[in-house]
C-alpha cells in the first residue's frame, strides 16, 4: 500500500454503505481506472490502493507543474486522492478517469495558489512524462553526449523553455502541459478540458505562435530549443 492510501484509509471512519458496483458505459468499459473507481465506490479499499499506485505519480508531477512547488506536491497529491475517496459514492463515469483524475488535481492546484496568493500558476520539470507519470526523455533538450558547458547550456535553455510556457495564458499553458509533458491525445485534450477538437487546436496553436515569439532571440543565435 502507498504511504498516501495508508494515510487516507487510515484517516478515513467506515462509511458504512451497501453500494453495488455499476456496470460502465461501453465505450469505456477498457478502462482499468474507471473499473477500480466503480470498485472503490462499491467499497473496496484493496481497489482504492491499486488506483493510488497506478496514478500517484502522474499527479504529483501534475501538481508541481501547476504549483512550482516541490515540497507541497506530496501533500497537495494525497489531498487529490482524499477527494477522489470521499466522492467516491457520488462518482459517475461520464468520461475516462485521467478526465476526472486532471479536474480534480486542477482544482486542489487552483485553491493551493489562490490560499498562498501566489502570482505563478504552474512549473515544468525538465522531464516528460506520460499518462502514468513515467519519465520520457525530452528529445529536443536533453543530450548525454557533451562537455559539461556544452551540459550546462543546455539545461540553461531546457529553464528558458519552462519559463516561456509558464508565461502562456492559463487556457493555452493547460493544453500545452496535457500534449507536450502528459502525453495525451486530441480526444484526450478535449476530453480532459470539456473542449471541441477545434477549440483544442485553436489553443495549441496560440500557444505555439506565443512561445516562437518568445523563443525567437535564442533561435536567432542558433540555439535549439523548440
Amino acid at each position: 500500500m502507498t504511504a498516501i492510501a495508508h494515510n487516507i484509509l487510515s484517516t478515513q471512519k467506515a462509511r458504512g454503505r451497501d453500494v453495488k458496483a455499476e456496470p460502465l458505459p461501453a465505450k469505456y468499459s477498457d478502462d482499468i481506472d474507471l473499473q477500480l473507481m466503480a470498485r472503490v465506490k462499491a467499497g473496496d479499499e484493496q481497489a482504492f490502493n491499486t488506483l493510488m499506485k497506478r496514478n500517484e505519480k502522474a499527479v504529483v508531477n501534475l501538481v508541481y507543474r501547476f504549483t512550482g512547488n516541490r515540497e507541497v506536491a506530496g501533500d497537495l497529491a494525497q489531498d487529490v486522492f482524499l477527494r477522489i475517496y470521499r466522492a467516491s459514492g457520488r462518482f459517475e463515469a461520464r468520461a475516462k478517469f485521467f478526465t476526472y483524475l486532471y479536474t480534480v488535481t486542477r482544482n486542489v492546484c487552483r485553491n493551493y495558489v489562490a490560499k498562498a496568493q501566489r502570482h505563478q500558476t504552474t512549473s515544468l520539470n525538465s522531464g516528460r512524462t506520460g499518462q502514468d507519470g513515467s519519465e520520457l526523455p525530452d528529445r529536443e533538450l536533453v543530450d548525454p553526449i557533451g562537455s559539461a558547458e556544452e551540459q550546462v547550456s543546455r539545461l540553461e535553455l531546457s529553464s528558458i523553455v519552462r519559463n516561456a510556457v509558464e508565461s502562456l495564458p492559463e487556457e493555452q499553458r493547460e493544453a500545452v502541459i496535457l500534449q507536450r509533458f502528459q502525453g495525451l491525445s486530441y480526444d484526450e485534450i478535449c476530453e480532459a478540458l470539456n473542449l471541441s477538437l477545434p477549440a483544442v487546436k485553436s489553443r495549441l496553436h496560440r500557444a505555439k505562435l506565443n512561445l516562437r515569439e518568445i523563443l525567437t532571440p535564442y533561435l536567432e543565435r542558433g540555439e535549439a530549443v523548440a
